[in-house]
């Protein structure tokens, strides 16, 4: 069972309401969840945040670039352009293997035309596919 940093926060809150102190809530956690239990500092900084009657057990909004802003509007930018990239890729693929089969059939060509004239080959067609 996961127990997230919100539902350890609900519980720090709990703790300082019944007088626990961070030590004690430290303890508990690192007892409980082992190493899924949120760090000694934070548990520290929550402790004194509900302390000073802090209510709320979620992050406050805060100025500055989001972590993730994910809309619509994103997303649909998001996919066109890795549609646009896979499309690409794939153009890429095909026009490779054209010219690899182009650069064959030229080095095929080559090789039979110095074949003939060293002798060694009679050319009887000059169609080459």
């Amino acid at each position: 069972m996961e127990v997230t940093r919100v539902k350890q926060r609900a519980y720090i809150k709990i703790s300082v309401l019944r007088g626990r102190n961070e030590m004690e809530c430290d303890s508990e956690f690192v007892e409980a969840l082992g190493n899924n239990a949120l760090p000694y500092r934070p548990v520290v900084r929550w402790v004194g945040k509900f302390q000073q009657k802090r209510v709320s057990t979620s992050d406050e909004q805060r100025s500055g670039r989001p972590g993730s802003v994910r809309t619509n509007l994103t997303g649909a930018v998001i996919e066109q352009l890795m549609d646009e990239d896979r499309r690409s890729r794939q153009q890429r693929k095909i026009q490779k293997r054209t010219t690899n089969a182009l650069s064959c059939q030229l080095y095929v060509y080559c090789v039979v035309i110095l074949l003939h004239r060293e002798g060694h080959i009679a050319l009887y067609t000059a169609v080459i596919n």
